[in-house]
């Protein structure tokens, strides 16, 4: 239970991480109806950007021919292994800018 909230807490960190870089990217235009706020975009991307690295990993270990297991056991949660590291992946790609970034001084 513990791993699951340290899971959600990485999550949570990996959003607040990518709400601060669209406040410092992107001026918004909020059109007539739809109201987009940084936290939206955030979680739109985060989904986005795990799916492509899902698609991506797919690709790869079917035309590598990799056996990979059906469903992994994590934590008492059964996913895919291929789901939980692209979701790993994608948590952890704003940490690693930031941390690029800081080194390069930007």
């Amino acid at each position: 239970m513990a791993v699951v909230i340290i899971l959600l807490l990485l999550l949570a960190g990996s959003l607040y991480l990518r709400v601060s870089e669209k406040m410092r990217n992107v001026h918004y235009q909020v059109p007539e109806h739809a109201k987009e706020t940084p936290f939206s975009l955030a979680l739109q991307e985060l989904v986005a950007n795990a799916g492509g690295i899902y698609l991506s990993l797919v690709l790869l270990v079917s035309f590598l021919n990799i056996e990979v297991a059906q469903k992994w056991d994590i934590f008492g949660l059964s996913m895919e292994p291929l789901a939980f590291l692209s979701i790993v992946f994608t948590i952890i790609q704003p940490a690693l800018l930031k941390i690029y970034r800081t080194v390069r001084g930007n």
